[in-house]
């Protein structure tokens, strides 16, 4: 396993279900001190008002997890990337981006197609 994962929308709505196979996968990512690492634009592409969403609530306010944010230089650097992939999705382009700089560490999808259509160089890890 890599020293990083980064979680994409479909990852978090996993948590949120309970999904056991993400359970056992951040179990394993702390056994061996994998950073778990979460765009903060895939925050808000999941997480809604109310108290429907109280174990990704939990699970977002765990401090093993890392949050990156959108700075200018990622924007550029996305944009290209929407550009030459000739897709649209900024936030699925975000976290291709964050994965490509934590070296091309893997990424928690429910959607690989879409990832793989922005790098398909990138390691997925389907849920």
């Amino acid at each position: 396993m890599n020293k990083s994962l980064v979680l994409d929308a479909g990852a978090l709505i996993g948590v949120d279900r309970r999904s056991p196979q993400l359970q056992e996968l951040f179990r394993q990512a702390r056994a061996r001190t994998v950073a778990i690492v979460v765009p903060t634009v895939v925050v808000a592409q999941v997480v809604r008002s109310g108290g429907r969403q109280a174990n990704l609530r939990r699970f977002l306010a765990d401090s093993y997890l890392s949050f990156v944010g959108l700075d200018y230089p990622a924007a550029l650097e996305i944009g290209a990337l929407l550009g030459d992939s000739g897709t649209a999705d900024v936030v699925d382009a975000c976290v291709a981006v964050c994965a490509r700089r934590l070296n091309h560490c893997p990424v928690v999808t429910s959607d690989p197609e879409d990832l793989a259509k922005l790098d398909p160089t990138l390691p997925l890890i389907v849920v």
